[in-house]
């Protein structure tokens, strides 16, 4: 308004606010100029406001319509390449495991060598079950919920924690859920601890102390927290805390926005804590956040739904082994066709390998009394798997058939069925799911 009266705009408008005694909020658009006499000094002002409160509501749904189509597509375009990487991924992981295995057996069963190579197997898993999440990223709800053991689940991602501490930081620990049990899936909530784990190693850019708790605690009324409000009941509580030098106040709001991050470009997504929060939703439990200048602790609490022993290690039972059966193998990754060959001949058949779809169905077409089953990857090129199993049923209908993709789907899986492939493996493989699905297609064991 002064710039108006003193001569520096041609009128005044104005968008504000104002509240009614008895009533809400109501924003007004004001508008006017002023008339001046012939020595320029305002004489009059003349003008209107107008209620535009409806016109603001509108305008602010459009928007929050428009951010949700745009955070729709930016889900809908990570699981575009999700599903893009997922098979090069879980090959480079079934490398890793399937070494893995064979480097188990052998090395002695107390060593630290064993220890190593079980804390490998652990982050391999872990990583197949994290591309599924990454899979079913904008799919709401949960993968596969059952009860299981909290504290057993925590501590395994702090000794794998452990392991990658920078120099300089302190991990602190204090597990004493005991037998407390979730529903739910254990691999969202190793990601949930490993993901505030991370944040506050990364917040102690200087070194500091990494604390981890788990406790169990009884609410008697409701109580409202940072994201979510829980009901009175049994909880556990996991407390994440670090002495970094805490969250600025400005972005405290947006830390759980996806896509959201601080960090330089290269070196964070601003996932991490929308997964963590997406993921305590469909837990069913809630989160708070305290943040000072000397630190930041994250409170994660989720409800009790009974009891779960903590789980304990069986012995592993022996694997069912073949009798000397021919079995084609056919994968477009050299490096597991080689794998492949040495853990199907530990397993007792003669393993024939083939890089190539197009070469492994010559093969079959001149000697098809040769082999004995088929082995096969789906991504390949020339012939995926479901067409090479299809060209191959055509020529010897009851040749048993295993399919290996690294991204099933329910279309894959009928067109599996309608081929008549026996089983359907999901990458990347263990020795055990390998040996399992051979001797269930030869009959040796039920199915």
């Amino acid at each position: 308004m002064r710039e108006h009266f003193e001569g520096r705009s041609q009128r005044f408008e104005c968008e504000f606010r104002v509240r009614q005694p008895n009533a809400g909020w109501h924003w007004l658009f004001a508008r006017g100029r002023c008339l001046f006499d012939s020595a320029g000094n305002p004489v009059r002002f003349v003008g209107s406001a107008t209620d535009i409160t409806d016109q603001r509501q509108s305008q602010f749904d459009k928007e929050k319509l428009e951010s949700q189509l745009r955070q729709s597509q930016k889900m809908e375009a990570i699981g575009t390449l999700a599903g893009g990487i997922a098979h090069d991924f879980n090959n480079i992981l079934g490398a890793i495991l399937g070494y893995s295995e064979l480097a188990i057996q052998h090395c002695a069963e107390n060593s630290d060598l064993r220890r190593y190579l079980d804390n490998v197997m652990h982050a391999t898993e872990r990583a197949k079950k994290l591309v599924e999440r990454i899979l079913g990223f904008s799919r709401s709800g949960l993968g596969n919920q059952v009860k299981f053991n909290v504290q057993s689940v925590v501590a395994e991602t702090l000794e794998l924690l452990q392991a990658s501490l920078p120099v300089g930081i302190q991990l602190q620990k204090n597990l004493a859920a005991d037998t407390a049990g979730v529903i739910g899936d254990p691999t969202d909530l190793h990601q949930v601890t490993m993901n505030l784990c991370t944040n506050a190693i990364q917040a102690m850019d200087r070194g500091g102390i990494l604390s981890v708790v788990l406790e169990r605690s009884q609410l008697s009324e409701q109580r409202v927290l940072a994201r979510g409000s829980l009901s009175p009941g049994a909880y556990v509580r996991l407390i994440v805390s670090d002495t970094g030098s805490g969250i600025p106040s400005g972005i405290l709001e947006r830390i759980f926005d996806p896509f959201f991050t601080t960090k330089g470009v290269g070196q964070g997504t601003g996932l991490g804590l929308s997964l963590v929060h997406g993921i305590i939703n469909d837990l069913g439990g809630a989160i708070d956040v305290a943040t000072t200048d000397q630190g930041t602790q994250f409170d994660i609490w989720l409800p009790v739904a009974g009891e779960m022993p903590l789980p304990i290690r069986e012995p592993s039972q022996s694997l069912p082994l073949g009798q000397g059966q021919t079995v084609m193998i056919v994968d477009d990754e050299q490096a597991l066709v080689a794998l492949a060959e040495e853990s199907i001949a530990q397993l007792g058949y003669e393993p024939v390998g083939f890089d190539s779809s197009l070469a492994a169905l010559r093969a079959y077409q001149d000697t098809p009394d040769r082999f004995d089953a088929i082995l096969t990857d789906e991504s390949m090129p020339d012939l995926n798997g479901t067409e090479l199993a299809d060209r191959i049923r055509q020529l010897r209908p009851s040749i048993p058939i295993i399919l290996m993709t690294g991204h099933g789907s329910m279309e894959l899986s009928q067109r599996g069925t309608q081929i008549g492939i026996n089983e359907m493996l999901l990458k990347p493989l263990h020795s055990r799911d390998l040996a399992e699905s051979l001797a269930r297609a030869f009959g040796s064991v039920p199915s």
